[in-house]
Parts: structure tokens; C-alpha cells; sequence
């Protein structure tokens, strides 16, 4: 990719590879280039090896971000408070990463530039990101930046005219990002974190000409795998859905490299286990952990499908919380829809039927391990299998049902079961034929599809 020359060269705040050089080490094996890098970065600050290796992988990323075989390109984010070194790191990257721009500010206007006119990759070295972007008007940009082809439009000169007044800027392109605050919940989805560790120590001071040569040496890969073709991956257990989309440019980036993947895979496991205890401490993840107990507590993954109803889901999510703070189940309803759950309303009462595979789905995504039940092989039981969950005892010529946990299908049943056994004794059946009725309408219930669970 060419730069375009809307300026003087003056204007690009980057040191520019010299072009003899990069023939040079076009025309040769380079195989020590990896571990160079490596060399260089660690001469301004310190990191663990994990947090190194994803560090070292991105700087090769930035140069080949622009492959038409990659589609994402994640952000790297140092976060940690005051004097841990993370502006440090970022202009050691910075500098030897591909048309490396440092900015202390977040300008919707220099953004646009950089990001259409060099296709570089911005370092941003703020104090609190999110807050920075909220106030810009850039929240749109910093959420766009990790995938190829997104745009964002302005409207630049509105007396022409509706549709001719609209400018689209192509905003995709590696990102770095420093910040004392954690960024929001959603900018933070496109990152791959980097706590900064606090080993104070005396390290020397990043400038772009000690990282010329390498930026020379990397030129000429970049041009040497400019188009290599990647085969397609298959998701490494444990990583999955964004993350996995984008970690698996850094597997490509890996492949290209003498370095063992193994130490990367390790480093992403990481993160994915720290993005799972987050999840786990969202309003979500909570919602997730309650139909979790519900569905263990009852057995309920032992079927295909089955119903929880939200006043159940309701009460347990509300358990420990003041009065005053506990939620409704509109609220609680409108949450588990917006969770792709599907809701349906029967005489009054709200329920979320979930079927096997999204139970499986919801768990993964929200840090949970899956179910160590055996799979499910039905919907619903049958009647013949009803009657195999009830153990049918005869005395004195009678015969009346003993019920355990696992023969309801739902809390709502377990609540209507011992509620009609409650009605049928106060209205003088003994204890042995409340149950057995109690039973009976529960399996009349079923059938009819009339009680509310």
C-alpha cells in the first residue's frame, strides 16, 4: 500500500523506512527478526513472557493488518493506574509498529486522517478512554476500528443537499490504547488486556530512531507475506465467539513466525478466562447463574427443552438484595429476551423456554462449564415415562404416587404439585390421596397445556 501524499512528509509523525535498507533485508532470511523485536521492547519496561508474546505478535500484526485473508485486527490495552509504565510500552510499540502514531488526545477529525489517508496504527495514551470518546463523540470510531471495511459517516457540507452531504471515512486499523480507568464494557470486547505488572526499575527511554532498523526489517516482511494466504482455523477450546475472531489473526501472524504457538495459546487462554470471570459479574452472567441453579436443582438439562418461569428466575436473582432494590420481572424479562431467550406468556404467567444447545451456548459465553449430565435424548416425557417417574405402591388395596425432585419438569410444577396437595387436604382427602390426585391433575395439566409453567 502506497501512502498517499495529501502533505509534505513532514506532516507524517513516524520514521519513514529507508527504502535501500528494506531491499536489503527483502533479499534475505531474517530469522532472528521475532526475537529482536522482543529484545527491543523489553529494554523500555517489563511485562510477563505471556504478555509479551502477545505484545511482540501484534507489532508483526500492525504490518500485515491489511492482508485480505484477515478481518479483524484487535486493540491492545495497558490498563493499571499512575506510574506503572504503560505509556511507556505503548511508545516502544508505537515506534516500531507499521506508520505508528502517537496521540494524546481523541479527535474524531485527526482520527479520520490517519485511519483513511495512512491506514496506520494509533497508540491513544489517555486517561480514561471511554470517558474521552463519550465527550467526542467517538464512541462509533473506537468500536469500528477492530474490523475491516467499517465506516463511519459525517455530515460535511449539508447545503448540498440530503445523501450529497455524507462523507464515509474508513476508520479500520490497529490500535493501541492507555488508560489509569477500565474502558466500557463493550470497547473492552474488541481488547486484548494487558495489566500492567509493578516492577519499578531503570529502563531506558523509547525513541523512534532506536527502533529504525527494526522497522526496516519488518518493512520487508511485511512485503514478503503481503499476500500470503491463510487456511481457515478451527476455534482452540477455550476461545471462542469475538475473542476467538480476534486471536485468530494472531495464530495467522503466528504461523508466519519460527515461534512455537503454544506460549501465544497460553496467553490468550488467559484473557479468556479473565473475560469469563467479567461476564460472570454482569447483570447477565447473574442471570445466567441463577437459571444454572435452577436447571441443576431440578434436573432440567436431562431434557431437549424445557421452561423456567421468570418469578422463579425473579426470586433467586433478588435473594440478599435490599427490598427496595430488588428487580421486577418485566425488567427480568426484558433482559433474558434481549439474551436471544425466547419468552411466552400462558394465562398470566412468563416463561423462557431454553432448549439444550443454547443452554450449552449460554453457559460457555458467560464463563460457565458446560452440563456434566448425560445428553438429553427427549423434550418432554412421555406419559409412559411420567409413569416410570412415580412409584406406584399398593396398600390396603390403594394406590397413590411418591413423588421425588426429578419428576417435575419445572419448578412451576414442583410449586403446582404441592399447592394442590395443600387444596385437596383442606378439603378432607388424606395425606396418601392428596398426593395421588395432586399427581393426576399435574399429568391432566400436561396434557391440556393449560397451567402456567
Amino acid at each position: 500500500m502506497c501512502l498517499h501524499f495529501w502533505g509534505k512528509i513532514k506532516h507524517f509523525q513516524f520514521t519513514l523506512p529507508r527504502a535501500a535498507e528494506v531491499m536489503r533485508y527483502f533479499a534475505q532470511e531474517d530469522p532472528a527478526l521475532y526475537e529482536d523485536v522482543l529484545s527491543y521492547m523489553k529494554r523500555f519496561s517489563a511485562l510477563d513472557d505471556e504478555q509479551w508474546a502477545i505484545v511482540a505478535h501484534y507489532v508483526f500484526l500492525t504490518y500485515l493488518h491489511d492482508n485480505p485473508g484477515i478481518d479483524y485486527c484487535p486493540y491492545i490495552l495497558f490498563n493499571a493506574v499512575p506510574e506503572r509504565g504503560k505509556s511507556r510500552t505503548g511508545k516502544s510499540v508505537i515506534y516500531v509498529a507499521f506508520r505508528g502514531i502517537h496521540l494524546v488526545e481523541l479527535r474524531e477529525a485527526t482520527i479520520f486522517r490517519y485511519s483513511q489517508y495512512l491506514h496506520g496504527t494509533l497508540f491513544f495514551d489517555l486517561m480514561d478512554i471511554s470517558k474521552k470518546a463519550e465527550r467526542g463523540n467517538s464512541d462509533d470510531i473506537l468500536l469500528l476500528r477492530a474490523e475491516k471495511g467499517a465506516k463511519c459517516c459525517r455530515i460535511r457540507n449539508p447545503e448540498e443537499g440530503p445523501f450529497n452531504d455524507m462523507v464515509y471515512f474508513d476508520i479500520y486499523g490497529p490500535t493501541i490504547i492507555s488508560s489509569n480507568e477500565p474502558p466500557q464494557k463493550i470497547l473492552e470486547t474488541r481488547c486484548l488486556p494487558i495489566t500492567m505488572p509493578n516492577r519499578p526499575g531503570n529502563y531506558e527511554n523509547p525513541r523512534p530512531e532506536l527502533a529504525r532498523e527494526l522497522k526496516e526489517r519488518l518493512t520487508a516482511w511485511r512485503a514478503k507475506n503481503m499476500t500470503k494466504i491463510f487456511p481457515d482455523m478451527e476455534p482452540i477450546e477455550g476461545i471462542s465467539g469475538r475473542l476467538w475472531d480476534l486471536a485468530k489473526t494472531m495464530f495467522f501472524v503466528n504461523s508466519l513466525l519460527p515461534v512455537d504457538s503454544h506460549i501465544l495459546e497460553e496467553s490468550i487462554l488467559a484473557i479468556a478466562s479473565e473475560k469469563d470471570e467479567s461476564m460472570k459479574n454482569t447483570i447477565e452472567g447473574r442471570l445466567v447463574a441463577v437459571i444454572k441453579e435452577i436447571t441443576s436443582e431440578f434436573a432440567l438439562d436431562r431434557f431437549t427443552e424445557w421452561n423456567i418461569k421468570i418469578s422463579d428466575i425473579r426470586t433467586r436473582y433478588n435473594q440478599g438484595k435490599p427490598e427496595d432494590r430488588h428487580a421486577s420481572s418485566s425488567w427480568i424479562g426484558k433482559r433474558l429476551k434481549n439474551m436471544s431467550f425466547r419468552n411466552r406468556i400462558i394465562h398470566g404467567y412468563s416463561e423462557i423456554r431454553i432448549t439444550s444447545d443454547e443452554y450449552d451456548n449460554i453457559l460457555k459465553q458467560y464463563g460457565y462449564t458446560g452440563r456434566v449430565s448425560a445428553k438429553p435424548t427427549n423434550t418432554l416425557p412421555e406419559k409412559a415415562e411420567q409413569d416410570q417417574d412415580v412409584l406406584r405402591v399398593v396398600e390396603g388395596g390403594r394406590v397413590f404416587a411418591q413423588v421425588d425432585e426429578n419428576s417435575f419438569n419445572s419448578p412451576g410444577e414442583r410449586e403446582f404439585y404441592y399447592e394442590k396437595i395443600e387444596e385437596l387436604k383442606d378439603d378432607g382427602w388424606s395425606q396418601e390421596e392428596s398426593e395421588r390426585l395432586a399427581y393426576e391433575a399435574l399429568k391432566l395439566s400436561r396434557k391440556s397445556d393449560e397451567t402456567p409453567f
